[in-house]
């Protein structure tokens, strides 16, 4: 490197080329327009593409490749520019690239995170295991995926916080939006309820949601009622699940849990809640009455 910068000082000293410096920062704006401009053109490419998808999940895909894209189009244009303004000069690239990969084995050790980091984001992207919009967990991460590159996953939490995760860390992703959604419902009911009757009810709730014009195309099949899930102290469960298109299981767990609650006060079925008790002892209450 010492050797490259001594070259550009010995042959540039004595007189400058204005021409030469003309012509880099003719090649630097013509670099600047051609990248907006590809990147411009890229992100049109890829809206008409997207624009003709019906699957939501085919169009998270397609935007995440479409950063993969700008990005390494974007490297390449760089390296393109940064080669021609350095010949523009007279610098000969070889002691450059010679130095590079002395620097290369050097930092090898030190770049091991980073290779790591690329070729799990570059699994990641092309196995479509997590895309841009997807609410995900990852490594006790929780949130929408606002970006993913090569290196990391950026996400976004509830509250706002953002959240960086180096891919090469990723141990686990539990990917809460693709494909399709199932929120599960754990109704408590009373132990004097009839169980037969409480089921018939939660089908035909199940039934009237998917009829229901505002929300029966986030509703993709049936309610499923498993029946009685579990005995507990004060009540007894039964577990039931609707299966639902990726993002809307939040929205149609809530309207069914209103409907729930507003059918079973009509049917007399109680949902309880803790209460306490007092026996008081007969001779205790004798007392008192006297």
């Amino acid at each position: 490197m010492e050797e490259v910068i001594k070259q550009l000082i010995t042959k540039h000293t004595d007189k400058i080329d204005f021409f030469l410096i003309g012509k880099s920062i003719m090649e630097l704006v013509l670099f600047l327009i051609t990248i907006r401009v590809i990147n411009k053109a890229l992100h049109l490419f890829f809206d008409k593409i997207i624009s003709h998808i019906s699957d939501p999940e085919t169009r998270k895909q397609y935007s995440t490749i479409r950063q993969l894209g700008i990005y390494l189009v974007d490297a390449v244009l760089i390296l393109f520019f940064t080669t021609n303004i350095l010949g523009n000069f007279g610098i000969d690239m070889k002691p450059i690239l010679a130095t590079a990969g002395v620097l290369g084995v050097a930092v090898g050790f030190g770049g091991k995170k980073f290779v790591e980091d690329l070729f799990t984001g570059l699994s990641i992207i092309l196995t479509g295991q997590v895309r841009v919009g997807d609410f995900v967990t990852i490594n006790n991460s929780t949130g929408t995926v606002e970006k993913v590159t090569l290196t990391m996953i950026i996400i976004r939490t509830f509250n706002g916080d953002v959240h960086f995760l180096r891919n090469g860390q990723i141990d686990t992703i539990i990917n809460q939006t693709k494909d399709f959604s199932m929120p599960l419902f754990h109704v408590s009911v009373a132990y004097k309820t009839n169980i037969t009757h409480a089921i018939h009810v939660l089908k035909e709730l199940g039934r009237e949601l998917r009829e229901t014009s505002d929300y029966s195309k986030y509703v993709l099949s049936d309610i499923e009622v498993f029946g009685l899930n579990e005995f507990y102290d004060s009540y007894i469960e039964i577990l039931c699940r609707i299966k639902t298109t990726p993002h809307e299981q939040w929205m149609i767990k809530r309207k069914f849990n209103q409907m729930i609650k507003e059918r079973f006060e009509k049917e007399g079925i109680e949902i309880p809640f803790p209460q306490i008790v007092l026996n008081q002892p007969s001779e205790q209450k004798e007392q008192e009455v006297q």
